[in-house]
């Protein structure tokens, strides 16, 4: 099984670009501890990085404290992450000189007996802005640094040239990552200082449910803090503030330490759900018996927006971005793992593989990739890399999948090819039924989305449905609708299959279409329609257009009613796997309800219509028992 496989970027434009990088597993790393850790990255192990020998960390505290003049931060030392152990380490503490590396402050050396180093200096220094200097030495077999996703600004590695030493930030670098590297110690200052350094609701979020409140604080200080209390302010679409909850935090908290508190633990402070689905805005406002300077308000409050939704999406993706050679691997250990609602796209953005487009290039760079392999799960949950613990990943990924919700309640898709061409009509309807969106611009789900639908062919020889992108009929196209209750939203695309060839119009394709967040990457619904270009290829002198086939929900759960929509009086008829008819309907008109008792066990059904005059349309659909 390999082990790794390098990063497909072009590497080595000059010497500045001299560091190479091969993908790490993703996995979130502990660095619990009682002291505070300042640092940049998300203490995920994403990347691993070779090539260099000097690396660099610059620290702008005023970051955590922007409306103060002053904020300087005692330095006590290095906390540092390396993926193997062995070998030693030596930092350097050095003043920022215009943005630049200026003198030494401190030294610090010691060996790497386990993946978290921590170094102490003799002593602690003062300073605003300070910059970590890391020497040690990589190699492309076992020494690496690492680093997680996000931002690269603050992160930076050196080369040298002679007697020239050149330095480069990870994001000028188009790496766009944080080296796992931060510094010990604390923020000075002449006030007690109190941050809500986390807060989440745990608990199952679903309409009329109970949940916790779960948070930590962090004393900035050397005074015990007695009387601290935390309020909450709730507020949802059409009632602002509708609720309040005042969580009195009966132990004392100790300076420089950081307190925990879940309530589901205790069975404390539960917060009663609303009973309609709802988007639900929660304020949490950290106070004590000393009045904080409103400078410090920036820290020791919280805004977040939670999902209280109840329509469940019929599908949810499992992007696959890879090469030809990596494919078999991969699509193996998936394969079992697959649950029922789980859909498998594949993407090759890697233009000398034979099943490579610009098209799966597109969908690459809008993720901001840099590195594959890559499986994506429902557009967060990310596996880089391929290694031993590529399948436990890939189930803890899956596993988030469960209790997904969205606030688009149903959608359908029709496809009608344009009279004496050779292009398709695309119409899609999307519904919300029960959900209260925000109508606002900043705080609209749907508004704050693109929309995407594609063409995906079915993948010859696959045992499991695998689809690889064939083209964009829509990429990332924005959403002008506040979409709120009772709202709908109708799309319409065209696209030409001119450039299939005799055989791609025999072969089987499948039209995906989703709404995806463009912040966060979420994708909040997702659905998709059989197409058989065939049917669709211009004739008219022998060729009559195919009828209109709705069906929905696709797939069909326990305890759900199958709605089957068409054009006209029509025959139907039901066929399983194996090619029998379990029902048939001579008179069909325009509309049928079927229950899911009516199929006999779960799988993969064709439901069929035929008119006179008209090609027969035939349509999967999935049963689930």
């Amino acid at each position: 099984m390999l082990k790794r496989l390098l990063l497909i970027l072009p590497f080595c434009f000059g010497l500045l670009f001299a560091i190479q990088c091969i993908s790490a597993d993703g996995k979130k790393i502990d660095l619990d501890s009682k002291e505070y850790h300042y640092h940049y990255h998300n203490s995920v192990d994403d990347y691993h990085f070779f090539g260099s020998n000097r690396w660099a960390v610059r620290f702008n505290f005023r970051n955590a404290y922007p409306g103060m003049h002053e904020v300087n931060f005692k330095v006590q030392g290095a906390r540092l992450w390396f993926p193997f152990s062995g070998s030693t380490v030596s930092v350097q503490l050095m003043s920022d000189l215009d943005g630049s590396p200026g003198n030494v402050l401190a030294t610090q050396t010691g060996d790497v007996l386990d993946h978290q180093v921590d170094l102490y200096f003799d002593s602690p220094h003062i300073a605003e802005k300070v910059w970590l200097m890391v020497d040690y030495t990589t190699n492309m077999g076992n020494r690496f640094v690492a680093a997680s996703i996000g931002g690269g600004e603050n992160s930076y590695y050196m080369n040298q040239v002679g007697d020239i030493q050149y330095i480069s930030s990870m994001a000028n670098a188009g790496f766009n990552c944080e080296l796992l590297f931060g510094v010990l110690g604390d923020f000075v200052g002449d006030e007690v200082d109190l941050q809500l350094s986390s807060f989440d609701l745990a608990g199952e979020l679903l309409p009329a449910g109970s949940v916790y409140p779960s948070f930590s604080i962090y004393n900035h200080s050397d005074t015990t803090i007695s009387s601290a209390q935390l309020r909450l302010i709730l507020s949802r679409p059409g009632f602002a503030q509708y609720d309040t909850l005042d969580i009195d935090i009966a132990d004392a908290l100790a300076p420089r330490e950081q307190y925990e508190f879940d309530g589901s633990d205790t069975g404390e402070y539960a917060l009663t759900l609303p009973d309609e689905p709802t988007q639900l805005r929660v304020e949490a406002i950290l106070s004590s018996e000393f009045a904080e300077h409103d400078t410090l308000f920036a820290n020791n409050s919280k805004t977040i927006y939670y999902q209280v939704f109840a329509d469940e999406s019929p599908l949810q993706l499992v992007e696959n971005f890879l090469r030809q050679d990596q494919s078999g691997v991969i699509n193996g250990i998936q394969q079992a793992l697959l649950p029922a609602q789980a859909h498998a796209l594949q993407y090759y953005p890697i233009l000398s593989d034979s099943l490579a487009n610009i098209s799966s290039r597109q969908r690459f760079n809008w993720y901001g990739f840099n590195s594959i392999p890559r499986t994506v799960v429902a557009g967060t949950e990310q596996i880089i890399g391929f290694t031993d613990q590529y399948q436990d990943s890939f189930v803890q990924a899956i596993a988030t999948l469960e209790g997904k919700r969205s606030f688009v309640s149903d959608s359908s898709c029709s496809l009608t090819a344009l009279e004496n061409t050779e292009n398709v009509n695309v119409r899609i309807q999307l519904f919300n039924e029960h959900t209260h969106l925000y109508t606002q611009t900043t705080q609209s789900l749907m508004m704050g989305s693109r929309f995407f639908t594609g063409l995906f062919q079915k993948l010859a020889g696959e045992e499991n449905e695998y689809y690889v992108l064939r083209r964009w009929i829509a990429f990332a196209d924005t959403i002008n609708t506040a979409f709120d209750q009772g709202a709908s939203l109708e799309k319409n695309y065209t696209f030409t299959i001119n450039d299939l060839s005799e055989s791609e119009l025999e072969q089987e394709y499948r039209l995906y279409y989703w709404v995806q967040g463009n912040g966060n990457r979420q994708i909040y619904y997702a659905d998709f329609s059989d197409f058989y270009p065939a049917s669709y290829t211009p004739n008219a002198d022998f060729v009559t257009p195919s009828l209109d086939l709705r069906l929905y929900p696709n797939p069909l759960r326990v305890d759900q009613t199958l709605k089957i929509e068409g054009d006209g009086k029509a025959k139907l008829s039901i066929y399983n796997l194996r090619g029998q008819r379990i029902y048939k309907n001579d008179s069909f008109q325009r509309e049928l309800n079927l229950e899911n008792a009516l199929f006999p066990a779960a799988g993969i059904y064709f439901i069929r219509i035929e008119q006179e005059g008209q090609v027969a349309t035939t349509k999967k659909i999935s049963i689930i028992k």
